[in-house]
């Protein structure tokens, strides 16, 4: 399939360089279309020796919240960076993911990384310790590496924002996903977003263990290595929720919606 790509202007950053992202939509389509195929090839039968279906969980409208991980300016576009593959890819697919959420009544719940830094120090915990001090600086303080990326189809009138400060949202002081998910009564996690290996596996393994009902949108995440991805998709797949492609999501909430498609 031949390969389209546009220029992103990268979103200035204080104390980055600014840079562009060159968009890989097709190729992110194709090889993570790829990537779950290949997934549930080496998946499949593992599961069935352990007496379970590939898939674990009915989606359902009316307990289902589509939650999006860290697509904000610093991990979208960060400056000084080359950007994760397929992330332009992970951008459309979660665009889609919102739209076709609301219209069938999914709350849409954006999450943002944010780190309270100050004289005394930050309420990152370790972060630092594995991220260059410009990064950090990134997603201090709600500043512009905070906000959602501008791409994104977010509806500030309808959609819900939370904050984390750490990788899991479910571990961030105060939880205020956990809060809004409970406000909301919603048991099912639709889960897209990045990274899928850090902060998007993180949470998926903390929301089964709370006991909700995750399902992780394999098109619609994105990792800085294809290995990566590969590894976290699968261990979810494995031992702590469901993995569809964006289509199957969509197909499926539609489906599960009642006999007019709601």
């Amino acid at each position: 399939m031949k390969t389209t790509s546009r220029v992103v202007p990268a979103v200035k950053v204080p104390g980055q360089m600014t840079g562009s992202i060159v968009a890989d939509h097709t190729d992110g389509d194709d090889r993570k279309a790829g990537t779950l195929k290949e997934l549930r090839r080496e998946t499949v039968p593992v599961l069935r020796k352990m007496g379970r279906p590939t898939h674990v969980f009915r989606l359902d409208p009316s307990k289902a919240a589509l939650v999006v991980i860290d697509m904000q300016n610093f991990s979208c576009a960060p400056s000084g960076e080359p950007p994760m593959p397929g992330i332009t890819s992970a951008v459309a697919k979660t665009n889609r993911l919102a739209d076709q959420c609301r219209s069938l009544e999914v709350p849409v719940i954006w999450v943002r990384q944010n780190i309270t830094c100050g004289l005394e120090g930050d309420t990152g915990g370790f972060y630092g310790a594995f991220h260059h001090k410009d990064h950090v600086k990134a997603i201090c303080n709600r500043g512009k590496g905070t906000e959602i990326f501008p791409d994104m189809h977010f509806d500030p009138v309808k959609d819900h924002v939370v904050f984390k400060n750490r990788y899991s949202a479910f571990l961030s002081d105060p939880p205020e996903l956990r809060q809004e998910l409970d406000k909301l009564k919603r048991t099912q996690l639709i889960m897209a977003g990045v990274a899928a290996n850090v902060c998007v596996e993180s949470t998926a393994r903390d929301a089964m263990q709370l006991d909700y009902e995750v399902t992780v949108v394999a098109d619609a995440t994105a990792s800085p290595d294809t290995t990566l991805l590969k590894n976290a998709l699968k261990n979810i797949m494995l031992f702590f929720g469901d993995v569809r492609s964006t289509e199957e999501v969509v197909e499926e909430l539609k489906r599960n919606g009642g006999a007019d498609g709601r």
